[in-house]
């Protein structure tokens, strides 16, 4: 049964955090700089965010943006200095692929490194920031925060599809694209059903919540359904808190936390808001449309019942018989379609939770008031939530400027997708056991204008792109490498290999193959399909070839929430680029695109790197091409399509500067 196997799981973690416990008090240094100081005040997360002043500087030059005053004090105290910044041609690529998961074509390419205007960068990012393919791309890092899967788990190993799961994941799309304030955005997801004002579009956001795992009992004892249930619940107060909060209060569902201030009253306090929704499915048409349905369909049971008792009195005349069976036939024709749903969370009740003592549900003890956990908000945690399930004051204690996490969580999110790792290198862990700030006026900084500038996402990501920081080059340099080898003060940028969905993307795009068509239900099979990739049907199961090839690449499991995705380099991925249908697939597809541009090989392969790379191709790598070309025909392939696999399947492909 997987909720036991969960259970498992959840022991493990808790004998783990117990062994961690001495280690933690040991800890002096490291890279979490843990001082005495720090054990003398408030723990910096839960300090209230206040707006820094910019530091002091030794240097004003290269600065570019209030972000690289933070940087340049960094680098100063520990004597350092920066690479310098990237190539134009490099910006352009880092800048698109951040923002579009796509590269530049070579159009936009020769328009931006031969324009003279000063603002151009600038106009770049607007630009970028305004594509249809930003929501996209920005909605997958979402996605892994929110476990979203295309079918559920109700038990065992079984999944089963959920069809209209497809609506969350457009919803969270369409809000990237509208720049919806992230406070709304919180909101929305939480209690968008009940929150004044909202529509039908706006509630499909609950599906944060009613597309995620359930568990069901094996069995019909009572034993069974109260553990499947505690399951389901904890997997909605986990994926809250850590997706909202950067928090791991599912360690406090069998005892107090071992590290940070929150107590097994506060796991109960919180889960008591969810205890009281049930999942739903929410007609997406007007109530008009659905009374239309339903009365086409009563008219049809109306008639089969009709037949029915016609049929069980003998006395009844076959003909009579037929011609109700007749009339049934045109009542079955002029039902119309099932009218779409989405999933949605109701309030079914407004009871307080019961601890669960030692985690067994059936060991019970006080019952405790819904409210927000103290630790985050002392003013909020001495309020009971006392509408209905508590949802929508739960949401609004999310927003409030007292609240120290929710800004700095999402922030620390955005750095990270736009340097490779955050300012706080555990995002979903902002606790004693996780990474400490490198820079933590930074992140007051961020946090702070965050919430001043009407929680504008796009406006953030401007603030972090126009700065210098954002704009080094990668290069490698011996004498800063040297004195920052992992580079945790931002003396250079971080050389990022694409994620697993990038780099279909990037595939399809360059070779012509992409469907930009954004929406709709999912494709059954990425190696198939020419959509983006986050059009792709995503399993809990992993049963497919689609599914292997995404973990493959280090996709998430869509079981539990992820806000950072390891990044291994193994042989089996190059294999996959070696002897893939897909990749073959594509590189003939490539191969006519390069045929159909020039008769000449050189032209063909200049052509090539602009659009693979954006970049000319050096005279080495040119004549190499050449000479590989003028070789005999080996295996099914022709040289130019062994060539075009080549140039699909290699590093720089698949890497951002």
């Amino acid at each position: 049964m997987f909720s036991l196997s969960k259970s498992r799981i959840l022991l493990l973690t808790c004998w783990v955090c117990s062994l961690a416990q001495t280690a933690h008090s040991e800890k002096i240094s490291g890279t979490n700089e843990v001082s005495q100081a720090d054990n003398d005040r408030p723990f910096w997360a839960f300090e209230p965010v206040q707006r820094p002043s910019l530091p002091k500087v030794a240097s004003h030059r290269g600065l570019q943006a209030p972000i690289d005053f933070f940087v340049r004090r960094r680098l100063e105290e520990h004597g350092l200095t920066s690479v310098g910044l990237a190539k134009r041609s490099t910006l352009i690529r880092r800048a698109t692929f951040d923002l579009t998961g796509l590269p530049p074509t070579p159009a936009a390419i020769d328009a931006f490194l031969h324009t003279d205007a000063p603002n151009a960068y600038a106009r770049l990012l607007d630009r970028l920031l305004a594509s249809p393919h930003y929501g996209p791309r920005w909605a997958r890092h979402w996605l892994d925060v929110a476990r979203y899967g295309d079918n559920i788990r109700k038990g065992g190993s079984l999944c089963t599809p959920l069809d209209n799961a497809f609506r969350y994941r457009d919803w969270v799309v369409e809000a990237f694209n509208a720049d919806l304030p992230f406070d709304r955005f919180v909101m929305l997801q939480i209690a968008g059903d009940l929150m004044p004002g909202t529509v039908q579009n706006d509630w499909r956001a609950v599906g944060f919540f009613a597309t995620g795992p359930t568990f069901e009992s094996d069995g019909g004892d009572p034993v069974s359904r109260a553990k499947a249930k505690a399951e389901s619940l904890d997997d909605k107060m986990d994926a809250f808190s850590r997706g909202f909060l950067g928090l791991t209060v599912s360690c406090a569902r069998c005892h107090d936390h071992k590290f940070d201030p929150i107590s097994s009253t506060d796991y109960y306090a919180l889960a008591g808001v969810f205890h009281n929704t049930s999942l739903v499915e929410i007609p997406f048409v007007n109530p008009e449309v659905v009374q239309q349905y339903d009365q086409a369909v009563a008219q049809v049971e109306a008639q089969k019942k009709q037949i029915s008792d016609a049929e069980k009195n003998n006395s009844e005349k076959t003909d009579l018989i037929n011609h109700l069976r007749i009339e049934l036939k045109q009542l079955e024709a002029q039902v119309p379609p099932k009218y779409p749903t989405f999933h949605s969370l109701t309030d079914v009740g407004s009871e307080d939770m019961q601890i669960a003592i030692g985690g067994n549900p059936m060991h019970r003890g006080d019952r405790i008031p819904r409210r927000m956990l103290r630790a985050v908000s002392p003013q909020q945690g001495r309020l009971a939530f006392d509408q209905g399930s508590g949802r929508l004051q739960l949401a609004r204690s999310l927003v409030q400027t007292d609240n120290p996490l929710t800004s700095r969580v999402m922030v620390n999110r955005i750095w990270q997708h736009h340097f490779g790792r955050g300012i706080v290198d555990t995002p979903d862990n902002f606790g004693q056991l996780g990474a400490r700030p490198s820079h933590l006026p930074l992140l007051n900084w961020l946090a702070s204008r965050l919430m001043e500038n009407r929680w504008s996402i796009k406006n953030l990501h401007r603030d972090i792109m126009l700065s210098g920081t954002y704009q080094l080059s990668s290069r490698y340099d011996p004498a800063q490498y040297a004195g920052d080898s992992d580079n945790r003060w931002l003396g250079r940028a971080n050389r990022r290999r694409m994620e697993v969905e990038a780099w279909r993307d990037t595939l399809l795009f360059a070779t012509g193959s992409l469907d930009p068509t954004i929406g709709g239900p999912p494709d059954s099979d990425l190696l198939t399909g020419h959509r983006r990739s986050i059009y792709g049907f995503v399993s809990r199961d992993s049963a497919t070839e689609s599914d292997r090839f995404l973990k493959l690449f280090d996709f998430p499991d869509a079981n539990i929430s992820h806000s950072k995705r390891a990044v291994t380099i193994v042989p089996q991925q190059w294999l996959f680029a070696m002897n893939s249908e897909f990749i073959i697939r594509l590189s003939k597809s490539f191969c006519k695109t390069l045929d159909a541009h020039s008769d000449h090989d050189a032209t063909r392969i200049r052509h090539a790197f602009r659009q693979l790379y954006g970049r000319s191709v050096q005279p080495d790598e040119l004549a190499m091409g050449q000479n590989f070309l003028a070789a005999h025909r080996t295996g099914g392939l022709t040289l130019w399509e062994q060539y075009c696999q080549v140039l699909l399947a290699s590093s720089e492909l698949m890497y951002v500067e």
